[in-house]
This record gives C-alpha cells, sequence and structure tokens, in this order.
C-alpha cells in the first residue's frame, strides 16, 4: 500500500528523480528538447533541499510504495492566487510513470486540499500545459476550465497553460 506523508529534506534526490523524469517523458514534444535537457538531478535536488529547508509556506506531500521508494509528489501553495475567487493552488503534482492509475495521483491531491482547507482555503485551483494529455486526470476530479495564460519557460521558450478550478476546496478534501 502507498503511504502519502509529508516530505521531508531526505526525500530531495527522489524528489529530483520523479521531476526531471517526469518533464522529460510528459512533455516530450510539447516543449523544446533542449529546455528539457536543461533539467539535472543534482541541480534540481539541490532546488528541493533549499525549499524543504526554509520555513516552507507550501505544502509537500510524497507517496511512499511498500518498500520505501518515492514514487510521487505534490505541492499545495496557500494565498491569493492570479485567478480572481481562487485562494490556494495546486502547484505541481507528478506520479512516476510506472506508478500511475493506481489512485497514487488522486490520493495526492486530496492530501493536498485537506491541507489547504485546515488552512482557511476555500477555493483551489492549478496551471497545466494545454496539450498535456493529463488534463483529463483533473477533469475527472471535477476541475472546470477557468482560463488561459501565455508563459515563458526560460528566456526563449514560450508556452500556453490553462487553468483548472475547484470553486468549492470542501468536495476534494475529503
Amino acid at each position: 500500500m502507498t503511504k502519502i506523508r509529508l516530505a521531508k529534506v531526505e526525500d530531495s534526490a527522489a524528489l529530483a528523480q520523479i521531476q526531471v523524469n517526469s518533464y522529460r517523458i510528459a512533455y516530450a514534444g510539447l516543449l523544446p528538447q533542449e529546455y528539457l535537457d536543461h533539467f539535472s538531478y543534482e541541480e534540481q535536488t539541490q532546488d528541493w533541499k533549499d525549499l524543504l529547508g526554509d520555513t516552507m509556506t507550501d505544502v509537500l506531500y510524497v507517496a511512499e510504495n511498500a518498500t520505501g521508494d518515492i514514487v510521487g509528489y505534490a505541492v499545495g501553495r496557500p494565498g491569493l492566487t492570479n485567478l480572481e475567487r481562487y485562494d490556494c493552488e495546486l502547484v505541481s503534482l507528478h506520479v512516476r510513470r510506472d506508478d500511475q492509475r493506481q489512485g497514487i495521483g488522486r490520493r495526492l491531491f486530496t492530501a493536498t486540499a485537506a491541507w489547504l482547507q485546515a488552512r482557511g482555503c476555500t477555493s483551489l485551483m492549478m496551471w497545466v500545459l494545454k496539450q498535456n494529455p493529463s488534463r483529463a486526470f483533473y477533469e475527472q476530479l471535477g476541475g472546470k476550465l477557468i482560463g488561459e495564460q501565455t508563459i515563458m519557460l526560460g528566456d526563449d521558450v514560450q508556452a500556453i497553460e490553462v487553468a483548472y478550478g475547484w470553486p468549492e476546496i470542501a468536495r476534494v478534501a475529503s
């Protein structure tokens, strides 16, 4: 059985592995290969250590399998978003490809929403690349399209994101 728990600094290397691998697999063909290749395990490990070592206002949950391997993570952020009426954001959610379709993503999403709700958030939103096939997952969770934006990734990569919203976080936090 997969266990959902708060992340620790010691999880940083595993988080980096999932993040870099997920980017390279999920965004292949959607973003330029040169952009995807610039992510390194070492740099991302340090980023996770920095995030987890600071006084963190975000929440970071990990999914740990029966052998103790980290197989997924979700990051949530309380506070105002750039879309009116949404007061928290699911910043990212990734599950290793071999561990998808087992309910892990849903459990990470629910745990993150519950943590945010416990801190007074009433609505949840997130951004996802418009061409990302994982959008169907968020639609299955009841997310409604609420916005679209063009973003710059690095200095020269432009992408379009769409926003999904859950106006009542209580519906997805249980």
